[in-house]
């Protein structure tokens, strides 16, 4: 299968850069899939999944919080908000994490940013999904 060049880049390091079969990412309307040869593209990404098909044929996956893909006829570039290799996440910090925004949400406190609390939440259990889904590579 044909490959591409594909960057992922949070505001931390280069968490990714080499030749992929495929990408699928999470994109605001909807997770949709990049082969080599895609139109260009430029979206935006919410928190969710990336599912990276290497050039060996085995997957990678990421845990990212939203962001940009540019799609042109060179490359991909993913430039995330944040973003996690699913072996790099603590899940325990994850959990936490989930456990005090489900916490912040059970009252009702006019002090918080409850859409802020809810978009920590979904973020702490996309990491934990993500942490589960082991890479094979």
């Amino acid at each position: 299968m044909a490959t591409f060049p594909l960057e992922l880049v949070s505001p931390e390091k280069l968490l990714f850069s080499e030749p992929v079969q495929s990408v699928i990412a999470p994109g605001i309307d909807g997770s949709f899939g990049v082969l080599a040869g895609h139109a260009p593209l430029l979206t935006e990404l919410q928190v969710g999944i990336v599912k990276i098909t290497l050039q060996n044929g085995l997957e990678a996956f990421l845990a990212v919080s939203g962001g940009y893909m540019q799609v042109t006829k060179e490359k991909v570039i993913i430039l995330a908000a944040s973003a996690e290799l699913s072996e790099e996440i603590d899940v325990d910090r994850a959990r936490a994490s989930a456990d005090s925004a489900r916490k912040l949400l059970e009252v009702p406190d006019s002090s918080i940013n409850a859409e802020e609390v809810r978009l920590g939440l979904e973020r702490a259990l996309n990491r934990i999904r993500v942490a589960q889904m082991r890479s094979t590579r």
